[in-house]
C-alpha cells in the first residue's frame, strides 16, 4: 500500500529539489527553476523566498527580457554556510573548512602516525575543536572520511584495523560533543563521491576510484549514486588475492600499497628512502617495482571492468608520482586479464583532486544529507 507523502515532506522534498537546481544552473530565474523542476511558478516563489531568508540563495542581478520585466537571477551563496571536514589518514589527520562550493577556507594538519584507539579519537576532537573555534559562518554539518569498514547509517567504525577501532560509535560521540549532524564514510567511498562531483567524473553517472596508500580501497558511485553494499564494505580490495606462489597468497595491499612498496625498495636500496626518493630513483630494480605495482593494480582493475563494466576508472593518492607508466602497466596488464574489447572501452586516470579527495568527498557527504545537493 503506498503512503501519502506529507506537507512537511513534500515541502522539503520541492526545496531540496529547487535547491539543488539553483546550485547547478546558477545564475538561474525563478521561471527557468519552475520549468526545470516542473514545479509551480507559486510553488517555487515561494520556497525561493524561504530559501533567501535563510541566507542560502541570493538575487544576483537581472537577465535578459523575453519580452517582459527582466527576470531576477538567483545563485546560492557560496559562503553562506561552512562545512568542517576531516580526513583520518594513517600518519596524519587533516581537516578543512570548506564553503558550499567546496573551495577551502581554512585548513591544519595533526601528526598521527602511530596513534590509535582513544588517543586517535581525542585527536580527532583537538582538531574538530580548532576548526570550530575559527569558523566564520554557521557550520551545516561535519564529515569525516576514515579507513576501515564503516556503517555510515549508524556512524559506526565496524573495524579499522590501522587505528584500532571495532564498534566505534563515532558519530555518537561527535554528536554529543559538538551538537551538529554528522556524517561518516569511508575514505575511499567519500574519495569516489568528491570524483563524481568535484573532480573529472562530474560529467559521468559511473565511476570507479581506487585510493592507493598505506592501504588500498576503491569507491564505486552507480547512475549517480555511492555504492556501499549489503555490509557497507562495497569496494574493500585490499585484501583481494592478486598473485600464488607455490600456494603462498599475495594480496593487493601486499603487493601495491605504499606501504609495501616503501619496504621492498629499501631492502633494495640498503637505506632508509623516502617514497618521494624511490619514485625519482632510476636505477633499473626501483623501475621493476614501480613496474609491478602497475601489473597488480591492473589485475584489480581487470576484476572491477568485469564485475561492473564501469568505463571511467580513477586513480588517487601518491603512488600518482609514479607517472604516465603506472596508468600504462595498469592497463595493459587489465587488457590480459579481463575481454581486451571492455578494458579498451576503460579510460584509466589519475584524480585531479590532490590530497584534498577525502576532504571533498566529506564536504559532497554533508551537501548530499543536508541540503539534498549532489
Amino acid at each position: 500500500m503506498s503512503v501519502k507523502a506529507t506537507r512537511f515532506q513534500t515541502k522539503n522534498h520541492n526545496n531540496q529539489l529547487i535547491l539543488k537546481t539553483i546550485y547547478h544552473s546558477a545564475p538561474i530565474s525563478r521561471a527557468a527553476v519552475a520549468r526545470s523542476t516542473l514545479l509551480t511558478r507559486p510553488t517555487v516563489s515561494s520556497q525561493v523566498n524561504d530559501l533567501i531568508e535563510s541566507g542560502i540563495v541570493v538575487e544576483v542581478g537581472v537577465g535578459p527580457s523575453e519580452g517582459g520585466k527582466p527576470p531576477t537571477l538567483l545563485d546560492v551563496d557560496s559562503n553562506a554556510r561552512n562545512l568542517i571536514c576531516v580526513d583520518i589518514g594513517n600518519q596524519e589527520f587533516r581537516g578543512a573548512i570548506l564553503n558550499l562550493r567546496g573551495k577551502i577556507q581554512e585548513s591544519r594538519t595533526i601528526p598521527a602516525e602511530n596513534i590509535t584507539g582513544n588517543d586517535a579519537v581525542q585527536q580527532v576532537y583537538k582538531l574538530i575543536d580548532e576548526l570550530v573555534s575559527i569558523s566564520q559562518r554557521p557550520i551545516l554539518g561535519i564529515g569525516i572520511g576514515t579507513p576501515g569498514l564503516i556503517n555510515p547509517e549508524l556512524g559506526i567504525v565496524r573495524r579499522s584495523v590501522n587505528l584500532d577501532w571495532t564498534q566505534l560509535p563515532l558519530r555518537q560521540l561527535l554528536e554529543e560533543r559538538y551538537q551538529l549532524p554528522i556524517h561518516l564514510g569511508n575514505d575511499s567511498q567519500v574519495a569516489a563521491l568528491a570524483e563524481f562531483v568535484f573532480g573529472r567524473a562530474r560529467d559521468s553517472k559511473n565511476v570507479i576510484l581506487i585510493k592507493v596508500g598505506q592501504g588500498i580501497g576503491s569507491g564505486i558511485v552507480l547512475d549517480g549514486s555511492l555504492v556501499l553494499g549489503d555490509g557497507y564494505g562495497a569496494g574493500e580490495i585490499g585484501q583481494v588475492v592478486v598473485e600464488n606462489i607455490a600456494g603462498n597468497l599475495s594480496t593487493l595491499e601486499a603487493m601495491a600499497s605504499t606501504r609495501s612498496l616503501i619496504k621492498k625498495a629499501q631492502k633494495v636500496l640498503g637505506f632508509e628512502a623516502t617514497w618521494s626518493e624511490i619514485v625519482e630513483h632510476n636505477s633499473k630494480e626501483i623501475k621493476e617495482l614501480l613496474d609491478k605495482v602497475g601489473h597488480y593494480l591492473g589485475i584489480a582493475v581487470a576484476n572491477l571492468i568485469a564485475a561492473f563494466n564501469i568505463h571511467h576508472i580513477i586513480i588517487s593518492g601518491r603512488v600518482s608520482q609514479i607517472g604516465e607508466s603506472l596508468l600504462e602497466n595498469i592497463c595493459k596488464t587489465a587488457r590480459q586479464y579481463t575481454i581486451s574489447t571492455m578494458a579498451d572501452e576503460t579510460t584509466v586516470e589519475f584524480s585531479s583532486l590532490g590530497n584534498e579527495i577525502v576532504l571533498l568527498g566529506c564536504s559532497a557527504l554533508i551537501l548530499k544529507n543536508e541540503l539534498g545537493i549532489q
